[in-house]
């Protein structure tokens, strides 16, 4: 709301007898939705700061208020009869436009609403989390904010909380095995409450929290305490009999985009005498350290060397040693094209020797003959006595000792007295400059006794030990299994989750849902004071209108206004439990425009599609081999259907995407002397449009230039222009302009890692006998650069013009961009699997100013598209850009240099 970006939204008024139009609303902000009525255009506009109708007198050109609501915005305003009838606050209003009167209309509909009736429903589609007890019989499985106690093979399924409306969450079992601690919003905020293993008992709220968001529930051995953390990356612990909570430390940074559970500190785990924990945090040199925190003392001693990050530290169940991943194993791996390299698989596992005297996890074999009153050796680690741990922290970071495996993308170690486990995933699924951790992994155990690696779960997604570390539970897909905790292939049982169903009542879950989403938005989003709202305010004035919702759209339409006051952009709201989908029918795409023959009422070819002969991507359907379809020819049927113009062309492919369907083509508009042929439609043209595209650019500007100049499009600053920026950087080096095209691109990460190569500095040549010279940097290019964006342009395509402009690449040339310069590190699960965002951290320059965000970025030659230009194909920011190079390179050829004179040796005399 309030946008003020490159794609506020103006009214044009276009001129069918001269093919021109003119704006007539020229405001920075939002003008949509016009309704011609007499000689006036009404329109919505958020002028005053909310959604308005304004009018516009076309005779004067002069602009006026016509409503002024201050609580809601006017929504979907809608003309007819001289009325306007808009939606407000989920009510009716009429507006007569001839004398500005607008009044509620009030309307009683005694609708069914099927989808407010409460109903016991099975929630075991939505497992939200899970926890393994002691010994490893039952289980916790968290399901639409329910906990509920499973069996693991025997006995019943029982809802622990019977809490509808209300959200239970991070379930963990007690290892005593006599309590389940939890968290639970029941008081509008997640507290911590503690209950009987079987429920018998009303549950005990332990603590009395403010604000916050609180996560990763972890008892201690002994059962007496009780650790979390919070979205302020603060480690607690709370004493499970008095509530007492006792803050031990707080990470002060974090990287960008990894989820909640991946955050600093969220990795700790506790000591078996209960007297220490261990954690990962970031420091100032922003890497990953290992630190010990001391119960009772509250010392805190830092047990990495602070050279690699180290993280997900697990003490070994005798107390001795301190197992964790690190990232370095540096095997770099090379680009084929450039001297450029990345470092893949750098994580290994790693031990820390407690004790000074303490002896390896993997002592040193050797088949001896022990003495007769000796026990033979077995090879194993020395145990210390059962007690107390102890930390001889002096030195502690030097006694380290690698594990015996490859180098991995490992995490979730956890380890027994048989075996450490791990996941671990082949490739980048758990890197840290992705969004998410995406893709199964597989859970291998290295046996302590073998000194081998074994697979254990393929395919899965998270899995815990049991307190005595003889069970492992883990989730793959929606089933959750129990399993021997042992580093072989796991013979185990999965959960039977039939009986996961719980009373249900919509609206009390929606009051939830609505309630949390507020909350996520207090406790997550990048500034404290909620850019000056009075959040509590908007919660009471959205609140109400979620007591009016009938469907869970209604929902998320509601949270949709409620997070669009924060006036920031990447605030999305999406998914939920929508009880009525419309079922989508595919529709077969030949890749092909249609024009219509009115004397025959039949479809010709106007245009085939075509992709060039480097990509692989796609397949157009009419340029198959065999397919020999010309422009101009006549469709006659489909699968010996007729066609005709009579019908949309697309509804002769419904439901035929991907299937082979036959095809009659024929030169003339009739059977006689038609062809048949046999194609596979596509489920979509957009890759195959956008290639063309791109395709027809690169050789409208080798054209205009007489190849001088090079064109590449980005269309985002992820994969999809990692994958389609080397396809057109490499072979275009050598030009002596280029045009990097920026325009919709849709974002993603930092565009850097495309403009430095783009920018690279020219530094030295290398001459070669018999042929042309070279440089160093190996690929290099010296054209003049233009950068090409849009109002379609954002995130990500907004930093690439802006970085281009820094970097002092060259011109920008376009319209100002979209303006969305915040970033998200996550997306919150809602109870039902519907979710939020809220951006987390925000830009602005090293000198301290706020950029971009709700601005966009301003080109240095601001060229429009316009509507007549668009439908004759001209690119009048292209051309451009193709003008602004030439003259360029007219001014400044920067041609590539020939041989140099070769060096002759003037010292030696010469011989007679």
């Amino acid at each position: 709301k309030r946008y003020r970006g490159g794609m506020a939204q103006e009214v044009y008024l276009y001129d069918f007898e001269t093919n021109q139009e003119r704006n007539i609303t020229n405001y920075a902000g939002t003008d949509r939705l016009p309704m011609w009525i007499g000689g006036k255009i009404f329109f919505s506009s958020d002028r005053d700061g909310m959604l308005n109708i304004y009018v516009y007198d076309v005779s004067s050109g002069q602009i006026n208020p016509v409503t002024s609501h201050k609580e809601y915005d006017v929504r979907r305003p809608s003309a007819g009869s001289g009325m306007i009838v808009y939606e407000l606050g989920g009510d009716i209003w009429l507006l007569n436009s001839a004398t500005g009167a607008d009044r509620k209309i009030d309307i009683e509909v005694r609708a069914d609403a099927p989808e407010v009736r409460p109903y016991f429903k099975d929630v075991a589609g939505d497992i939200t989390g899970y926890s393994i007890s002691p010994s490893g019989q039952r289980a916790l499985v968290v399901a639409r904010g329910e906990v509920f106690s499973v069996p693991r093979e025997h006995g019943p399924t029982r809802n622990l909380t019977n809490s509808n409306g209300v959200r239970e969450k991070d379930a963990v079992w007690s290892p005593d095995g006599k309590t389940i601690a939890y968290f639970s919003d029941a008081r509008g905020e997640y507290e911590l409450y503690l209950q009987d293993a079987r429920g018998d008992k009303a549950p005990l709220r332990l603590t009395e929290h403010a604000n916050g968001y609180r996560h990763a529930l972890r008892w201690s051995p002994d059962s007496k305490k009780i650790a979390f953390t919070d979205q302020t990356l603060t480690l607690y612990y709370a004493d499970a009999a008095t509530g007492k909570i006792v803050k031990a430390d707080k990470a002060e940074y974090e990287n960008v985009d990894v989820s909640l559970d991946r955050k600093p500190i969220a990795d700790f785990s506790w000591s078996p005498d209960s007297r220490y924990i261990a954690y990962a945090k970031m420091d100032a040199d922003l890497v990953y350290k290992i630190y010990i925190y001391t119960l009772g003392s509250g010392e805190i001693n830092c047990v990495s060397s602070g050279i690699f990050n180290d993280f997900n530290p697990v003490f070994t169940p005798d107390g001795a040693h301190l197992l964790f991943v690190s990232n370095r194993r540096f095997d770099p791996v090379f680009c084929d094209f450039e001297w450029e390299m990345v470092y893949k698989k750098a994580a290994g596992i790693y031990t820390l020797a407690l004790r000074r005297d303490g002896a390896p996890l993997l002592p040193l074999r050797s088949d001896e003959e022990a003495p007769s009153e000796q026990p033979a050796a077995s090879g194993k680690a020395a145990k210390p006595a059962a007690g107390d741990v102890q930390i001889d922290f002096p030195g502690l970071a030097e006694r380290i000792e690698a594990l015996p495996l490859p180098q991995g993308n490992y995490r979730d170690l956890a380890v027994n007295k048989s075996a450490v486990f791990y996941l671990n995933a082949p490739e980048g699924d758990f890197n840290r400059f992705e969004f998410r951790e995406v893709g199964p992994r597989t859970l291998y155990g290295f046996s302590l006794e073998d000194r081998e690696e074994k697979t254990v779960l393929e395919g899965i997604d998270s899995y815990q030990l049991s307190a005595d570390g003889e069970h492992l539970i883990y989730q793959k897909g929606s089933s959750i299994g129990i399993a021997a905790a042992r580093a072989a292939k796991a013979e185990g049982a999965t959960l039977d989750l039939g009986e996961l169903k719980m009373w249900f009542e919509p609206r009390a879950e929606w009051r939830q849902i609505f309630t949390e989403a507020w909350r996520m938005e207090r406790d997550f989003y990048y500034e404290p004071n909620m850019r000056g709202l009075d959040w509590p305010k908007m919660k009471q004035l959205y609140g109400r209108l979620i007591e009016r919702a009938t469907c869970r759209q209604d929902v998320r339409y509601v949270i949709g206004e409620l997070i669009g006051e924060l006036n920031t952009s990447h605030t999305y709201v999406f998914g939920g439990d929508i009880q009525r989908r419309a079922k989508r029918v595919n529709v077969g795409m030949l890749g092909a425009d249609w024009r219509v023959d009115a004397a025959s009422n039949r479809y010709q070819f106007a245009k085939i599609y075509r992709v060039p002969d480097w990509t692989q991507e796609i397949t157009p359907p009419l340029a198959a081999p065999g397919i020999n379809v010309k422009e101009g020819e006549y469709l006659l049927q489909v699968n010996g259907q007729d066609v005709t113009a009579s019908r949309s062309i697309y509804s002769y492919f419904q439901g035929l995407a991907g299937q082979e369907v036959v095809l009659t083509v024929n030169a003339r508009p009739v059977l006689a002397g038609a062809r048949t042929m046999t194609v596979q439609p596509l489920n979509g043209e957009f890759t195959l449009r956008y290639l063309d595209w791109m395709e027809h650019n690169r050789k409208t500007v080798e054209e205009a230039s007489g190849g001088q100049i090079g064109y590449l499009h980005l269309p985002d600053t992820y994969t999809g222009s990692a994958r389609e920026f080397p396809k057109y950087f490499y072979s275009q080096t050598r030009k002596k302009g280029l045009i990097v095209d920026g325009r919709y691109n849709g974002g993603g990460l930092d565009p850097d890692i495309f403009l430095q190569r783009l920018d690279k500095q020219l530094l030295t040549y290398w001459t070669r006998r018999y042929s042309h010279d070279q440089t160093t940097p190996a690929v290099v290019t010296r054209a003049h650069l233009v950068c090409l964006t849009n109002r379609q342009a954002g995130s990500g395509g907004d930093m690439l013009p802006m970085e281009f402009r820094m970097r002092g690449m060259g011109p920008v040339i376009g319209t100002r961009t979209w303006g969305g310069l915040v970033g998200v590190s996550m997306f919150i699960r809602l109870v039902d699997g519907g979710g939020l965002s809220a951006p987390d951290y925000r830009i602005y320059t090293p000198e301290g100013q706020w950029i971009v965000e709700n601005e966009g970025v301003t080109p240095d030659i601001e060229i429009d598209l316009n509507s007549e230009e668009m439908a004759r194909g001209y690119d009048a920011q292209l051309m451009k850009g193709v003008e602004v190079l030439l003259e360029q390179i007219k001014a400044d050829p920067r041609p590539w240099p020939e041989h140099q004179p070769f060096p002759v040796d003037r010292q030696r005399p010469a011989v007679k």
